[in-house]
């Protein structure tokens, strides 16, 4: 007895006076035990199959058994105390000196929806949510492979996150596993919240805007991954799942690759980096047309007198604009919609024409280089390519076509040095690979590597 009240008084003095905590005893024929839980995070019918399995176990005279949930008897306090703050629920017997953290977790979670970045018409829609148990419920519904494995780890001082790294067995890259299981090994003692969190943490924060790996709320593009050698990451408390490694092209990749004809699928890819590499180089280019008279000789209607600097404020000005109204819409509420696009008329409509804030040749060279990023399957992608579709605009503002030349060289040369996982981050352009070029533009069907 008292050696069950000193551990419960240590318990006690850990974990503080919240009132979520909850403290059950139940004494049985002079067995006495204590049930700890959280009310906010564990499922009271199971803590409630609990008592019951040990009152019938008790009174029946047989070794203590506990169902329907799984069972981990635990020494460390620590640990026994982290699996209680996780939702577990913590069992203390008398006369034994193991905690049994017992699986009751019930997490607050929304229902699966199609993810709004990443919509499909043919593919599934459902996505990941919050919850990392259903997230890997999903990959595993749709890999039935016994080879699947799901390795879990906890990290954070306070936080004590779950991640969770996904790979098919025989099928991944050993060194990419390898490289990310030692950078998960050797994280500082900092906190994670998020995914990108993570990714920072893991491979580094620079201000290259170029993101290092891919993200993506889909569980069927996940699975994909799985079955063609890649690693998946998944974070606690994050709907956005870490694809590991990543190039440039593998972000221009979108589900509808592989829910269309071979025709279509192909002739929308290649539509699709077309616009992409219009929406970063196409706005530079028309600048260094305007500001250079026409050095391509080409029979474009061009104005006799160009006001450098008014001209590069209107088109600078109208580029920032479209930021704005992108940024407000993600944070404007669904009631607030229609005054939205009722002031959109005016910033971008006939009466900003009229007033001379920017030309219709301007808006429609910044409407076709929007159109390419939205275009852009991967957020992050986008937003890179837009951060230097302006930096390069305004070389080409300044320096003309010297200028718009020195910004593509910068651009490439930032592309080439990004850090990736193993694959440059160009493959399969620079270096070349004519086989990875075919399956980029041509596209392929969905093959397992070779097992090693």
């Amino acid at each position: 007895m008292k050696d069950l009240k000193n551990r419960l008084l240590s318990l006690q003095q850990a974990i503080g006076n919240s009132f979520d905590v909850v403290y059950r005893n139940v004494e049985i024929n002079g067995h006495r035990c204590v049930i700890i839980f959280l009310s906010s995070l564990s499922d009271s019918q199971l803590i409630s199959d609990i008592v019951e399995s040990i009152v019938i176990t008790i009174k029946s005279e047989v070794t203590l058994t506990f169902y329907p949930g799984s069972v981990e008897p635990q020494s460390n306090l620590h640990k026994a105390i982290t699996a209680l703050l996780s939702g577990q629920c913590l069992v203390l017997v008398e006369g034994v000196d193991k905690y049994y953290c017992v699986e009751t977790r019930s997490y607050p979670s929304r229902s699966t929806a199609e993810p709004s970045v990443e919509k499909s018409i043919r593919g599934s829609h459902d996505g990941f949510v919050e919850n990392i148990i259903l997230n890997v419920g999903l990959i595993r519904r749709r890999i039935r492979d016994p080879h699947l494995r799901v390795v879990i780890n906890k990290e954070g001082v306070k936080t004590r996150t779950d991640i969770a790294y996904v790979y098919i067995e025989h099928l991944v890259d050993p060194d990419i596993l390898t490289d990310f299981e030692h950078r998960l090994t050797t994280l500082d003692e900092t906190e994670i919240l998020s995914e990108r969190n993570l990714s920072e943490q893991l491979y580094g924060k620079t201000w290259n805007p170029y993101p290092h790996v891919r993200y993506t709320e889909r569980p069927d593009i996940s699975a994909i991954h799985l079955l063609q050698g890649y690693l998946i990451v998944l974070v606690d408390n994050s709907p956005c799942a870490i694809i590991i490694p990543t190039t440039f092209f593998e972000q221009t990749k979108q589900i509808e690759e592989y829910t269309q004809t071979t025709l279509i699928a192909t002739f929308t890819r290649v539509i699709r980096l077309i616009g992409i590499l219009f929406s970063i180089y196409l706005l530079p280019l028309w600048i260094t047309v305007i500001i250079d008279k026409n050095p391509t000789m080409l029979n474009f209607p061009l104005e006799d007198n160009v006001k450098v600097l008014e001209f590069g404020f209107q088109v600078i000005f109208a580029d920032i604009v479209v930021e704005w109204i992108r940024q407000s819409l993600i944070h404007t509420p669904t009631i607030l919609s229609g005054i939205m696009s009722f002031i959109v008329i005016f910033v971008l409509g006939d009466t900003a024409v009229n007033f001379g804030v920017y030309t219709n040749e301007i808006l429609l060279m910044i409407a076709l280089c929007n159109i390419g990023n939205l275009l852009t399957p991967n957020y992050e992608l986008s937003l890179a390519n837009k951060a230097f579709r302006i930096l390069i605009g305004l070389m080409a503002l300044f320096y003309g076509q010297a200028g718009f030349c020195i910004g593509v060289l910068f651009h490439i040369i930032v592309l080439l040095s990004t850090k990736s996982i193993k694959f440059p981050y160009l493959y399969p352009l620079i270096p070349f690979s004519y086989r990875e070029c075919k399956k980029l533009l041509l596209g392929a069907p969905i093959r397992l590597r070779k097992e090693k």
